[in-house]
């Protein structure tokens, strides 16, 4: 796989883009998309919110992107994450890897790039599994991105934190925890408390 990065500029916020002043129902939260910020959306049940996270990911404008799934068990983590850009634009975009470790190390969960180059996905820590899972999400410039929260370790990258940094480096996009349990919902929004409120 070409691993080289390419000459792509930095992506435009999105403000720039055609998601803003959008509105769009996720769950039991309805977001304009006018501004960046964080959020927390809950369901029912995980089919709903399955069929409706499917739905949102397949529109053209705006952008919706999942940081969740599996990863492809015979490919490195860094392989993993490169996948889509190298298969759509034969490179990586020369943003991305500096856009992901400067977004983790402001979490306080840095990269070990080395690392993911000879790591498969089994053999890897779950901090880096979220990691990829995120940059993957991260790949398309989204106007929103959601993080499944049944696949967040806490422990590993604190909610709090990450928010935090994505807010910072992101404060064109907006960050929602999607959940289909009640009880984690209302954890995250007291965590969350300074953007939820």
């Amino acid at each position: 796989m070409n691993l080289s990065t390419g000459s792509s500029p930095l992506p435009a916020p999105a403000s720039a883009q055609g998601g803003r002043g959008h509105q769009i129902s996720l769950g039991d939260t309805r977001l304009t998309l006018d501004r960046g910020g964080v959020r927390v959306a809950a369901w029912p049940d995980t089919t709903s919110m399955g069929t409706r996270i499917a739905a949102l990911c397949d529109l053209a404008s705006p952008v919706v992107r999942l940081a969740g799934g599996a990863l492809i068990s015979d490919l490195s983590l860094q392989d993993n994450l490169m996948l889509e850009p190298a298969l759509q634009q034969g490179t990586v975009p020369a943003w991305l890897l500096p856009e992901i470790d400067t977004l983790f190390a402001q979490a306080g969960c840095a990269v070990d790039w080395p690392g993911w180059a000879g790591t498969l996905p089994a053999d890897a820590s779950e901090a880096a599994v979220m990691q990829v899972r995120a940059g993957r999400a991260l790949v398309a410039d989204p106007d929103v991105l959601l993080l499944d929260a049944a696949q967040w370790n806490d422990a590993c990258i604190p909610p709090l934190a990450f928010s935090r940094a994505f807010s910072s480096r992101y404060p064109w996009r907006m960050l929602v925890w999607a959940t289909a349990d009640a009880a984690r919902a209302a954890c995250l929004r007291a965590c969350l408390e300074e953007f939820t409120a």
